[in-house]
């Protein structure tokens, strides 16, 4: 959310709800400070506002490694969805596990394709429904993180199926998507950038 402020009867801004909240900390923006941020009627004292809505609260954005520890977890509940949805299919198909690791084995080119179309479509309903329902994936919950748009907002379906693709997208690039929230004000990664999103914690 961007804010902007009166300042010696110039407007300043935008500054970010942090910088926000650091100012009216700092004694920069007091209760007489006419402020503004999108969304609002029109500009008002701070002290109108804060008795309106409750002071901002500086966002605390989840770094590098919280959201690998997150990720792991993820990819090991997708692991065993996608598992118990491919086994009894091979199993139809007459394909076994010492098969797969035979490339001259038939029916492998087919095994290939349908494990790609399991695990796409797994992953695409796991990240649409858990990211626009609950706000985040498992992994993120049980870590108290949480996927919100640039404004605070949540994340629609349509944007959570695109940000799963884009994710794909920073891992095919030797994972250097992933990497970018090491060294991103924000902690963004470049799906995070793609979708404009947020990772942010709740606790």
């Amino acid at each position: 959310m961007n804010w902007y402020y009166a300042n010696g009867g110039q407007r300043a801004g935008p500054i970010d709800t942090d910088r926000f909240a650091e100012l009216a900390q700092e004694g920069v923006i007091h209760d007489a400070t006419m402020v503004w941020h999108d969304g609002m009627a029109a500009w008002q004292t701070y002290a109108v506002y804060r008795g309106a809505a409750p002071p901002p609260v500086p966002v605390r954005y989840a770094g590098f490694w919280i959201r690998f520890v997150a990720r792991l977890i993820d990819g090991i509940i997708l692991a065993i969805a996608t598992t118990a949805l491919r086994a009894p299919l091979f199993l139809a198909l007459g394909i076994s596990g010492t098969a797969i690791l035979n490339p001259m084995a038939p029916g492998l080119i087919g095994a290939f394709v349908l494990s790609l179309v399991i695990n796409t479509a797994v992953g695409v309903a796991y990240e649409a429904f858990f990211v626009s329902t609950r706000g985040a994936t498992p992994g993120k919950i049980a870590l108290g993180l949480k996927i919100v748009r640039a404004d605070g907002r949540g994340v629609s379906p349509g944007l959570a199926i695109g940000r799963y693709f884009a994710q794909i997208l920073s891992s095919l690039i030797l994972a250097i998507g992933y990497i970018m929230a090491a060294f991103d004000a924000e902690k963004r990664s470049l799906h995070d950038r793609l979708c404009d999103t947020r990772v942010i914690r709740t606790s």
